[in-house]
């Protein structure tokens, strides 16, 4: 398994729903937080990251 892939997928996903998010709060008029921007990141980066290894694990062993 390379593990890359899954640190990518995370990565990217997480970025992706932090400024999701953060563009939320722009539409609802709350301020910026960095510290939410971060939170949001790193806890849904590592969700992804570990779901997409999960999924990847189980098909390799269904083979």
């Amino acid at each position: 398994m390379d593990f890359k892939k899954f640190i990518l997928s995370g990565l990217i996903s997480g970025i992706v729903f932090a400024l999701l998010m953060a563009g939320w709060d722009y539409y609802k008029e709350v301020p910026f937080s960095v510290l939410k921007f971060i939170i949001h990141f790193v806890l849904f980066a590592l969700f992804n990251g570990y779901m997409s290894y999960r999924t990847e694990k189980k098909k390799l062993n269904n083979k």
